[in-house]
């Protein structure tokens, strides 16, 4: 069937076409559930009733799904209505990467920019064992604020199960069953020869489009299909600059090894081409990329508009076996990549740092040769089956150590990638989550700042100081940072996402109440999601927001969302955990909660609340209060609440007289606000329950009617 403007299709409505690609047609629709346009992409009729095609269209859905980059189109659900096969997709708005280049060639800080983006999302897929295979400007979306934005992974293919023999077929045609997939002008050499592919095609795909951003032009062009492929086989590109000798001799090298005939003989991965280029922004003085993804700081603060800089040293194992040495390395380079996650830190590539790895070092002298406000180093030392893993995070400008941790382990050499998958979690999130050290101290240090002083950036970091203190005037400050941040910058996600968490304490806690503030917090949070469909804290607020709205199907799927594109938060994990087990899904949630402890064990006791609850619910009322005791916050309502409830339910009328009057000293209206209170949060049998606890612990509640 055809679609138009205006046509149902399960329960998106057709707003227009798109364009139209190799697997099918691409609409624009809207979603009335989350009130946010999506891009539709429906298989073309007669695909779909190709088993083969079918099947490559569904695994288009999953290898998309599994690659959570913010350079990568994001995925949202794979689905089928009135017989048509389709997926729902991020809706990009902007223009290809052909139509910018269409004209000339690029400057020459648009093409380093575009550069580092497009590596790190190639990077990105690679080390999920994912290859692209169709790479071309056609397939590269540049935002309208001039983001990345890499398209169509339908020719995808995942290589990290493959065998020698799955080799790709080659077509100069467009794509059909059993033939080649890809577009010739962009193809490597052992692509148009149907040789097995690996994660080095992409790279000489990237070569060429490298190549048309610099000068213009492709490097290999041809009157026939003959000539063309002859031109990729045998043919040696003149360096970009014989055209352009305004470009550093640098840029041209690069180009020019992305180009090599032999993969062996390539830049071997796209995080070596990402990092080749940083070092190019290092090496061009007075000549810095307007928006480059990650610039360079000047000075051991940071550049103010860019945030706070960390720097991870490359761990150490000095004299330790060959096993010892691989888990060393493999821990700094997954470090990396976990505080990358984080939007709101900024991470020097690995490549600046590799050359620390044989050095003494003195943290400020490595702080101030990189720019880097904070340092993490960490060593690895065995002695026998035992193994001790030490890491640190120091203040690079003041000498401060800020953090330390030993981590003892036994050791066996089939256990390295166990051993990496359990402790860089535990630093990732202790370093980097919301109560973690680097939000703390670049929160504590922007606090001096005057609120309309603040970058949106740091207006995000020095929002994480309200969760700190949790009190009406932090709220009042923190809200007004927020608001001058979003009509500064209108399209920063971090902001948005900050901002309606902010709305939200209006309505949960009642600070600072103005009109409507889950109205507004639901606006904010689709103006997170919408800016950066990929930001695991956009999610997180947005299923925040419809938690308190009581839409718990649509709160627990936002919820798992944000867990799967950043499971190293854990102070999103916890708070995502609490909402999931007061929709009524307990266990899952508590069991969420319990991790997000073990992620960062600095966390805020308010953690304990929802295991308290689920043992009261479960009538466990000792095992309750046991729990709600851990809960260390003076000022916190609910563990005043929670254990008076369990009091009373226990029959123990002193300690509970305490715990209400602690609770009342906080609530005075308690009595008659209970109801109201408490169905923010809980279910109305579970709110009749603890009001039955606060009834025997003596507070005269009335009833319902």
């Amino acid at each position: 069937m055809t679609l138009s403007s205006g046509d149902k299709l399960g329960q998106y409505e057709v707003l227009g076409s798109i364009g139209a690609g190799g697997m099918g047609e691409v609409f624009r629709a809207r979603d009335p559930r989350l009130g946010r346009d999506v891009a539709i992409k429906v298989l073309s009729a007669g695909m779909a009733h190709d088993p083969d095609r079918l099947a490559r269209f569904q695994r288009e859905a999953r290898v998309v799904a599994a690659l959570n980059h913010p350079h990568i189109v994001t995925i949202f659900s794979v689905e089928e209505a009135k017989g048509l096969h389709f997926l729902t997709m991020e809706l990009v708005g902007g223009q290809p990467l052909s139509s910018l280049i269409r004209a000339s060639a690029l400057p020459i800080e648009q093409i380093v920019e575009i550069a580092i983006e497009l590596a790190d999302a190639l990077a990105a897929a690679h080390e999920k064992g994912i290859v692209h295979r169709d790479l071309k400007p056609a397939n590269v979306m540049i935002t309208h604020d001039g983001r990345v934005k890499v398209l169509d992974f339908g020719l995808a293919k995942d290589v990290s199960g493959g065998s020698p023999d799955d080799v790709t077929l080659t077509s100069l045609g467009n794509t059909q069953a059993g033939t080649v997939l890809g577009t010739p002008a962009y193809m490597s050499p052992e692509q148009i020869a149907g040789r097995p592919l690996d994660h080095r095609t992409d790279i000489f795909s990237l070569g060429v489009v490298l190549h048309e951003m610099a000068t213009g032009r492709r490097p290999f062009i041809g009157n026939s299909s003959g000539e063309l492929i002859s031109a990729i086989l045998r043919d040696d590109p003149s360096p970009v600059t014989d055209s352009r000798p305004d470009l550093p001799g640098h840029l041209a090298r690069i180009i020019q090894r992305c180009l090599e005939k032999d993969p062996r003989h390539r830049v071997q991965t796209a995080r070596d081409v990402a990092n080749e280029f940083r070092d190019l922004v290092r090496q061009m003085p007075g000549r810095t990329p307007a928006s480059v993804t990650i610039p360079v700081p000047d000075s051991g603060a940071g550049r103010p508009e860019e945030g706070f800089w960390i720097a991870v040293l490359p761990f150490k194992a000095t004299g330790a076996s060959a096993e010892i040495a691989a888990l060393a390395d493999g821990l700094s380079e997954e470090i990396v990549t976990g505080l990358s996650r984080f939007s709101y830190l900024r991470v020097i590539a690995r490549g600046s740092t590799h050359k620390y790895a044989n050095q003494t070092t003195d943290l400020r002298t490595v702080g101030k040769e990189l720019s880097a406000r904070y340092v993490m180093e960490g060593s690895l030392r065995q002695a026998g089956t035992k193994l001790r893993v030490a890491v640190r995070v120091a203040d690079a400008l003041t000498g401060v150590q800020l953090w330390a941790k030993n981590y003892e382990r036994t050791f066996a050499p089939e256990s390295i990638f166990e051993l990496q998958d359990d402790l860089v979690p535990r630093i990732v999130s202790t370093v980097a989550d919301g109560y973690g050290v680097l939000p703390h101290s670049m929160s504590e240090i922007l606090r001096s700042k005057a609120d309309d002083e603040l970058t949106p950036h740091e207006a995000v970091i020095r929002a994480f100081g309200y969760y700190e203190r949790f009190t009406p005037a932090e709220h009042a400050r923190v809200r007004n940072i927020l608001e001058i941040a979003v009509r500064r910058a209108p399209d920063h996600s971090g902001a948005w996402a900050a901002l309606s968490h902010i709305y939200l304490q209006e309505h949960a806690q009642g600070f600072n109440p103005q009109p409507d503030p889950l109205g507004r917090a639901l606006a904010a949070a689709r103006r997170s999601v919408d800016a950066a469909p990929s930001n695991h804290i956009a999610h997180n607020t947005l299923a925040s927001t419809l938690f308190f709205q009581k839409d718990f199907p649509a709160c627990r799927a936002e919820a798992r969302r944000a867990a799967e594109l950043n499971p190293m938060n854990g102070a999103a994990m916890g708070w995502l955990g609490i909402m999931i087990a007061y929709t009524g899904h307990w266990e899952e949630g508590c069991a969420q909660v319990e991790s997000a402890m073990q992620l960062n064990p600095h966390h805020p006791s308010w953690y304990w609340l929802p295991l308290a609850c689920n043992a009261y619910r479960k009538r466990d009322y000792q095992g309750a209060l046991d729990v709600a005791l851990k809960i260390n916050l003076p000022g916190y309502f609910y563990a005043h609440l929670t254990r008076a409830a369990a009091y009373g339910q226990l029959r123990m009328q002193e300690p509970a007289r305490r715990a209400l009057n602690e609770m009342l000293a906080l609530r005075p209206d308690m009595a008659t606000a209970a109801r109201e209170e408490l169905g923010k949060w809980w279910e109305p049998d579970l709110a009749e329950h603890i009001i039955d606890g606060l009834r025997k612990a003596g507070l005269e509640i009335p009833d319902a009617h």
